[in-house]
Parts: C-alpha cells; structure tokens; sequence
C-alpha cells in the first residue's frame, strides 16, 4: 500500500521559522542528518536499486520483467519466481504496463538517511505485531510518524510504502515499482492488474523527495500471522529537507552512492556482500583543487555526504583515493521550488567505485571457496 503524504507548504515552513532557532535549530537539523545506524547490505542492495530506478524508470523494467516484444509478455515472465507469480496472479497487463513506464521521467537519486530507517522499521515492527498492512496502525500522521523517528521538524514532502508480505528485497521493490495490485477499484477482478494510480511508483520517483530510510522487521513473525507474514516486512520512508541561513531557504544536495567490490554476480552493480567499508571519499573543487566535502563509506558500502555551501556552475572532483580508481566529476543542478516560501533545491549526485578484482585475487578466492568447501565436505559427509 502506499500513502503520500504532501505538506501544506506555508504552514509548515512558516510555522518552522517561528521556533527554531540558535542551537535548538542546529540540533534539530542534525538529528535529521540521521547519523545513526548503517544500513544492512540488503538496505543498500534496495537503495541501490531505487537509484538504478530513478536514474532511467525504462530500464529498470527490462531489469524485473521479460518481454518477448515491446509490450508481450515473455516466458516467464520475470527471471524471479516471486515476480512472476504477482504478475499472473494479478494478470498484469504487458501493453499497460510498457505503456505506462515509457512516459515516466528520471529523478535525482535519493540519499539515506538513518533517522527514516529508524522510524520505518519501528512502523515494520508494528505492522508484525497488528498483523495488519495499514498506514494508521499508531494514530499518528505520518510527518510525527518520521519526527519520533529523529527526523527534524524542518522537512518539506513525507511518503510511504508498506509491502508485509515481500519475499526478499528484489521482489519488495519490483512490487513498487511495478505496482501490481488491483487496477478495478470496487469492480469485480483485478483490471489490467495495476493499481491505479500507481502511487507506490509514483512516490519512487518524486523528484522531490531527498532521502529514504528502508525498514525490515526486527522482531520474529508469529506463524498464525495472516496478513504481515513476511518474510521481510517493509516499510519505506521517502522525506526531504531544508535550512535556513539567514536569508535563504536551501535544500542541500548529498553526494550519494557505494564502494564495492564487484566479486559476488560480476554484473557492475552493488551486490549484498560486496560493500567495502570505510573507504575515503574526498570531494574537491576541481578548479581550486580544494577539498569542500568528505566522508566514508559505512559499514555496507554506501556513502552520504551532504554538500552543504556547494552550488551549481562549479564543477566538482570527487575520488575515493583507497580504491586506486580514477576521480569522477559532477555538477549540481539547482532549482527553485514555491512551498509557500521559495526554496533553493540542489539535486542529490549518484556517483559509484567498483572494484574489479585482479585476476589473480579472483583465483585466490576461487581457491579458498573450494578449499572450505573440501574440509566442510569432509566434516559433514552426508
């Protein structure tokens, strides 16, 4: 199910400037940073994946589904059991389906943020313990959902998408994505099999929305579950965010996107296991040579570094000097937006380091893989 929830912009953001203030505004603005948990590999397998998504929509549906020509649907219909199943049990419409994805449009990538990750997975948990896939489980609007979760009082747009019963995180996110579900309202059957509208989708590429927390449940699944059953119970938390500097309203850009080592499925794209943790990443003026941003990729592989102060018609140099790779180059792009106050929006950057292992690192791990498999073999015969 889906649920976007836009804000009334002029009173929220009137109602922000009335109270924060001093070191209260600073502290509030740093707890929306959400400094705290990584994600799991399989948190940032998703996030890379709704990148992947956003950067080109069109793509991303040859990558989940099969067809055998533009808009006929192949055999079978998606490389993954659980995919295909949704479609036929659905009866997904292959036509309506193309037709749909070929009029969506990129968006900038999203950025995580660990204040959302908490707040969803707390609604993940809830949702385990109500047995029930709904948006109103704890009578809170969703913008006081997100805030107990440590995500400031300064945001701009809040959504979310609940899936209770994903079969792993592929099969979540092509669920968004595809938006499978019954397209006939209150009339009997499922219509072309995709909900209409399709907001699960349609909240994936909000080009406003900044960053994304990705919550699975944390407690075990009773069996007499019926409706959250997992096995991953997932709740998506998308927000953005802005600052005030004095004069400005200003919703920074974040340098987004992973270290990895490319050993697992060697496809050039992130792979839970394959995230390299702290690994420099150093962002420079390209024409000053003058570092403007760091970090270090977390604990998955993934970094998110906020580019306070970085504005567009500069072009910027961004190197992860660990990995031997060459140095990448980015410009932001900026636009203002009217939430009853204009906003100065800097769209986040994707950028990656994959590493590609030499081929005799390769034999190496080929060579442990089967020495382990040997002695485990021999230890457990059967």
């Amino acid at each position: 199910m889906n649920h976007f929830s836009p804000v009334h912009p002029t009173t929220r953001i009137r109602a922000w400037r009335g109270w924060c203030m001093g070191l209260f505004c600073v502290a509030a603005l740093l707890l929306s940073q959400g400094w705290a948990a990584d994600p799991t590999a399989e948190q940032q397998y998703m996030l890379e994946l709704i990148n992947r998504f956003r950067s080109d929509p069109q793509n991303e549906l040859s990558n989940l589904v099969n067809f055998s020509s533009p808009g006929v649907w192949d055999t079978p219909k998606s490389n993954d059991p659980s995919i295909a199943y949704a479609l036929n049990y659905f009866g997904t419409s292959a036509s309506d389906l193309a037709a749909q994805f070929a009029s969506l449009t990129a968006a900038p990538p999203l950025a995580w943020n660990s204040a959302l990750n908490v707040s969803a997975a707390n609604y993940s948990n809830l949702m385990v313990s109500a047995d029930q896939q709904s948006h109103t489980l704890d009578g809170l609007s969703l913008d006081q959902r997100i805030q107990n979760g440590g995500y400031g009082a300064n945001w701009l747009q809040v959504g979310e998408n609940l899936f209770a019963s994903a079969q792993s995180p592929l099969h979540a996110h092509a669920a968004f994505v595809i938006d499978w579900g019954d397209g006939n309202g209150s009339t009997a059957g499922y219509g072309n099999g995709i909900q209409s509208p399709a907001g699960h989708r349609d909240l994936l590429l909000n080009s406003g929305m900044k960053e994304i927390g990705i919550g699975f449940q944390s407690v075990s699944i009773p069996g007499t579950n019926v409706n959250a059953t997992g096995p991953y119970v997932v709740t998506e938390h998308l927000a953005s965010q802005f600052r005030y500097d004095g004069v400005h309203y200003i919703s920074d850009a974040i340098l987004t996107g992973s270290v990895y080592q490319d050993t697992i499925v060697h496809d050039a794209f992130y792979e839970p296991g394959e995230g390299l943790a702290g690994r420099a990443i150093n962002v420079y003026n390209d024409a000053t040579g003058i570092l403007v941003a760091s970090g270090f990729s977390n604990s998955a592989g993934g970094f998110n570094i906020t580019l306070t102060g970085l504005t567009d018609g500069v072009v910027y140099r961004v190197e992860a000097p660990d990995t031997g790779l060459a140095a990448k180059t980015f410009t932001l792009t900026e636009h203002t937006d009217d939430y009853g106050v204009p906003v100065m929006m800097y769209d986040n950057v994707y950028q990656s380091f994959a590493v590609v292992p030499e081929p005799g690192s390769l034999l190496l791990c080929l060579a442990a893989g089967l020495s382990l498999w040997h002695r485990r073999s021999r230890r457990f015969p059967c």
